[in-house]
């Protein structure tokens, strides 16, 4: 039976209320994507220090224990500077790691570094030094992270295997042979884990090109 005016008024309305709707909800869906895709949660990094103290102040009063990034975003960048003073009665270097990290994929999408180039640094020395957290503009999958940053004093140069004080491509050379198993050279185990392989290369490639 055909509909009369009102009727196909009445379906017409019903429909324009239903696309309304529908509107409506892809509206809000593609917004939560897009924040969820987009934004990663306020983050604080836990601060440990060895052999060196780490503060906020050039006086050395405030010591960092931890450091809030803020909200980040992909392919964005956070720099914070601390004041790092040697603490120990003899010259160092700093090296700096990260720990921890939760979930352990974030790691490949967000990277810490720092502007110090391998100052050695005399007792009570006091240096400004500006970390910076690096997020990947292909993030994907993480809504929220944590990871523990370690910054200790060392003896000896990351990756100074000649021990002259710099590094450069002879300490690459040195490390390669040893991984090689052409001479052996216990310093060429950089990082530490008992023996001589491709990360302990990568770690004082990294160190050459001023990224550790």
């Amino acid at each position: 039976m055909p509909l009369n005016s009102s009727g196909r008024e009445m379906q017409r309305a019903t429909k324009e209320k239903a696309l309304l709707a529908f509107a409506v909800a892809s509206l809000i869906f593609c917004v939560f994507m897009f924040l969820d895709t987009t934004k990663i949660i306020p983050n604080i990094s836990a601060v440990e220090a060895s052999g060196v103290g780490v503060y906020w102040d050039s006086n050395c009063s405030n010591k960092v224990s931890s450091i809030d990034w803020s909200a980040l975003n992909p392919g964005s960048v956070e720099n914070r500077a601390v004041y790092i003073r040697n603490e120990e009665e003899e010259p160092m270097y700093l090296t700096l790691s990260t720990t921890n990290w939760n979930p352990p994929e974030a790691s490949e999408y967000l990277k810490l570094g720092w502007n110090y180039t391998s100052w050695r640094m005399n007792p009570d020395e006091v240096l400004q030094i500006t970390l910076t957290l690096s997020v990947s503009r292909y993030i994907h999958g993480i809504s929220s992270f944590s990871f523990d940053i370690l910054v200790a004093g060392s003896d000896r140069l990351l990756g100074d295997m000649d021990g002259n004080g710099k590094i450069d491509i002879l300490d690459v050379k040195l490390v390669r042979l040893a991984y090689s198993g052409l001479i052996e050279l216990p310093s060429a185990d950089v990082n530490g884990d008992g023996e001589v392989n491709v990360l302990d290369l990568r770690l004082v490639q990294l160190a050459l090109s001023g990224i550790l």
